[in-house]
């Protein structure tokens, strides 16, 4: 066998391991990148009303706790930024998101 000839064989059994390795080895890389950068797109695009709903949703439940002597650390507010929360907040429509 000439010097040549194994090159060759060397080279083509490389490639021929060695791209799908290396693209399955971007795919498992670079997925968690993707979703992450996806998420933040997602994020970024929804409307300003649902981030002030989240706000009062967590506002609510810090209150509650707070009511019941369950939080750790109790939560200041100014009086004048929100005077009194309500006992139920009105129900949020759940967006069902599929999991690839």
């Amino acid at each position: 066998m000439e010097l040549t000839e194994a090159v060759m064989i060397i080279m083509v059994t490389g490639m021929t391991v060695g791209v799908p390795l290396l693209g399955l080895t971007l795919r498992f890389a670079l997925k968690p990148v993707m979703e992450t950068w996806l998420r933040v797109r997602e994020v970024q695009a929804r409307p300003a009303g649902e981030l002030e709903g989240l706000r009062a949703r967590v506002a609510h439940l810090e209150h509650m706790l707070d009511r019941h002597g369950m939080l750790e650390h109790p939560v200041t507010r100014a009086s004048a930024e929100r005077p009194e929360l309500p006992e139920r907040l009105a129900p949020v429509v759940r967006v069902d998101r599929e999991r690839v």
